[in-house]
């Protein structure tokens, strides 16, 4: 597909075609390689993506605390290893983002990612992705009327030896966004605004969060946990451009550039070009995360966060209350709402199974913005050590 097969509004005009869902079906379990924002685990990679996250441990940036830690080296928090799956689509082998590869121009949500992991990664290693289109879901009624399609992408993560860290399955949901627009979407949801008490309130949790939330280097025994126990609340937001741009430094992006390298990738993937509705300046349909207008032309009062954003921050309760010695096995995270800009989420956890003889927990995880809804949920299971081992 060229750019002068393309008109400027085709990200507005994305159809769910039975020629593109037969084209989808083909892929199916088609292994090709994801080139990755970052490829090798340092020191630097580690803490600019745990900056972007707002998460302060030091297992993840301080070289002496955690050598004295139950690792012995410094590690990766769980999320890092998506910037091993999210580098810049600059060369034709590198291919194509899944929303424009599959059903190019149709709106593609992220709602959810269940998550494994073998093992932490360490500051040396080499991490390579692969990815493949797992499953694909036509639903014929959509929440915006018409068809929506749930495609789920797996992608395995393995060192250079060959040996796999950890599997990721991400779930989109894809819609056509002439649909969004029309039926109202999100339109007439209330964005927030903010008083000076509101910020205090805030500024006061934050002020006191790391000492009554992160465990550290105490460890938390099994043993020790019930069912019922609490976890949180622990504060993300108000989200703000800020705040996505953080994430960004860390997580990268398959679409970002600037200038020459910018006018390359949309010449090379002409089907993620959007035009500016207001300068008419022609950009990639990832702006919608940062950029009011672009957000606007395609059926939100916002711009709003970017999906695995929120999983990661649900990472951090995790981390924070398991400590030092915990690990974390996996998570099932499913995205309910976007976060608009302003937006806050309050993000809680409970106890739901405790099983003392392999260390595993279960916990229930909920994130509930400003508004009081419910915008994400997880399941998760963590490893904690046995006093008795």
């Amino acid at each position: 597909m060229t750019s002068e097969a393309l008109t400027d509004d085709y990200w507005l005009e994305g159809r769910i075609t039975d020629e593109g869902l037969a084209k989808m079906h083909a892929e199916l379990g088609r292994k090709r390689q994801v080139p990755g924002w970052n490829s090798e685990v340092t020191r630097d990679n580690i803490w600019h993506f745990a900056l972007g996250v707002g998460d302060d441990n030091p297992l993840w940036w301080d070289e002496v605390y955690a050598k004295a830690s139950p690792w012995g080296r410094l590690i990766a928090p769980p999320y890092y290893i998506l910037s091993h799956t999210t580098g810049p689509l600059v060369k034709p082998e590198h291919g194509q983002m899944s929303t424009a590869a599959y059903l190019p121009g149709v709106m593609g949500i992220y709602a959810g990612s269940r998550w494994e992991w073998r093992r932490p990664v360490h500051v040396g290693e080499k991490i390579s992705a692969t990815a493949e289109l797992d499953s694909v879901q036509v639903n014929e009624g959509s929440r915006f009327g018409g068809r929506s399609v749930t495609q789920v992408e797996k992608l395995q993560l393995s060192t250079d030896e060959g040996e796999v860290v950890a599997e990721i399955f991400h779930t989109l949901k894809r819609f056509e966004r002439q649909k969004i627009a029309a039926s109202g979407g999100y339109l007439d949801r209330p964005l927030a605004t903010y008083t000076a008490q509101d910020r205090e309130r805030l500024e006061a949790h934050y002020d006191r969060e790391a000492a009554t939330l992160r465990r550290g280097a105490e460890p938390r025994y099994v043993e020790d946990v019930v069912v019922g126990e609490t976890l949180g609340p622990m504060l993300k937001g108000p989200l703000t451009v800020s705040s996505v741009m953080g994430f960004i430094l860390g997580y990268g992006s398959q679409m970002l550039g600037a200038n020459r390298m910018a006018h390359d990738n949309l010449k090379l993937h002409p089907s993620t070009k959007v035009i500016h509705p207001v300068n008419g300046v022609a950009d990639q349909y990832g702006a919608v995360h940062w950029d009011a207008d672009l957000a606007r032309a395609g059926g939100m009062p916002a711009a709003y966060d970017i999906g695995p954003q929120r999983f990661s921050w649900f990472t951090h309760l995790l981390t924070d209350w398991a400590g030092d010695a915990g690990f974390l096995v996996s998570q099932d995270f499913r995205f309910k709402t976007p976060n608009f800009m302003g937006d806050v989420t309050w993000i809680t956890g409970e106890v739901t199974e405790v099983d003392a003889a392999s260390g595993l927990v279960t916990i229930k995880i909920t994130g509930t913005n400003q508004l009081e809804v419910v915008n994400s949920t997880a399941v998760a299971k963590v490893r904690l050590p046995r006093r008795t081992a």
